[in-house]
């Protein structure tokens, strides 16, 4: 318990009682928690693991949690929500007293379609199913299941198919569409609070890039660094600013890009104070995505909100989202950079904030607001 890291919090004083379990306390997953409780009113109470060891907190947050906090998952909720962290339905089943709490299941991301990092062949493939069962366990145990896009909520409906028919009998008939009906479409909301008078200032000279994502393999950091290499490599001038946390590890060619691009960064790494991150949103001109799995993009729509223009594959989430001026096809993305590099004024001549302005806490809270009254019921 002392090095586990559960943190209690308790905050509002009026509304539904809401019990908020979030087992990975990190990226989107603390923002949606930070902005449920400043922009929800209930009665909430958190409880949080920090963002680490991802795959025991799949396997064994339930079980902990059900110890650890015994006596305050008895206290009668009018509504539980979590993340897709956690196996609801071995929470439930632990706990007898929350058979009857309504629940939200909330997925930033999933485990149908996200294969978990470990070794290869058979082992890797029963980890992976073992993952994918509990997110689907999850989603059959809530009253609620909601997920941060369209996109999202399809593919995962997609892959729970595919996943059922494969297996040999015994099969839960229906399960697929049950999830359907009860699932909702909630992005993760925009919090610009910290933005508040930041302005994009007039600007010419060299192009100024940007990459705020997490430092992890599925972001694709390779492709990223070799568009900027090939674009060096033909004399082309820019700026750059590499943010974003890193994921455990990070990938190796972090360390080797920092020493190539030498004089052409302007920051790197994470810029942990939101008001400073915010200004270097500002300060860039194009925002790139490499990314080989995403559901929502909640960097990119922030660098979207500050005025970036976005560059970003023709693929995953966001041919949604965003026009297919923006967007480029795989192995293109030097090709779609070079004419903004050699003419920044290409980029830096559209107004884009318009595209980002309905994903804000202004414009989403009545969505979430709704939900949470959905679960709870009358009052």
């Amino acid at each position: 318990m002392t090095n586990s890291g559960l943190t209690l919090t308790r905050a509002g004083d009026s509304g539904p009682r809401l019990l908020f379990i979030e087992p990975y306390a990190n990226a989107s997953h603390r923002a949606l928690l930070e902005g449920l409780l400043t922009h929800v009113p209930a009665r909430w109470t958190v409880l949080t693991l920090p963002g680490r060891h991802f795959r025991w907190r799949l396997r064994g947050a339930a079980s902990f949690l059900a110890s650890e906090a015994a006596g305050l998952l008895r206290e009668g909720w009018d509504g539980l929500i979590c993340s897709s962290m956690l196996n609801l339905a071995e929470l439930k089943g632990l706990c007898p007293a929350l058979a009857a709490t309504p629940c939200l299941v909330y997925f930033h991301e999933n485990q149908l379609c996200y294969p978990a990092p470990g070794q290869a062949g058979e082992e890797q493939q029963e980890r992976d199913l073992f993952l994918a069962f509990s997110n689907l366990s999850s989603a059959q145990a809530a009253q609620v299941v909601a997920f941060n896009s369209a996109y999202h909520r399809d593919e995962f409906l997609s892959a729970a198919r595919g996943l059922l028919s494969r297996l040999p009998d015994a099969v839960p008939a229906g399960l697929v569409e049950e999830i359907g009906r009860k699932a909702l479409v909630l992005p993760v909301p925009l919090e610009t609070g910290p933005a508040a008078g930041l302005e994009r200032e007039p600007r010419g000279g060299l192009l100024r890039l940007l990459w705020n994502h997490r430092w992890s393999q599925d972001k694709d950091p390779e492709a990223f660094f070799a568009a900027l290499k090939a674009l060096a490599a033909e004399g082309l001038a820019f700026e750059v600013a590499v943010l974003g946390p890193a994921s455990g590890r990070p990938p190796k060619v972090f360390a080797l890009a920092r020493q190539e691009l030498g004089a052409r960064l302007r920051q790197w790494g994470l810029v942990a104070e939101r008001r400073e991150y915010w200004r270097w949103l500002f300060w860039a001109d194009v925002v790139v995505s490499t990314a080989r799995q995403e559901y929502q993009g909640l960097s990119v729509a922030e660098a979207v909100w500050a005025g970036c223009r976005p560059l970003l594959p023709a693929a995953l989430v966001y041919p949604t989202l965003y026009p297919a001026r923006y967007l480029y096809e795989p192995g293109g993305l030097a090709a779609a950079l070079r004419p903004l590099v050699a003419e920044p004024a290409l980029a830096r001549g559209e107004e884009t904030r318009a595209l980002a302005e309905g994903w804000t806490w202004a414009a989403r809270a009545v969505g979430w607001r709704q939900a949470v009254g959905q679960l709870c019921g009358p009052a």
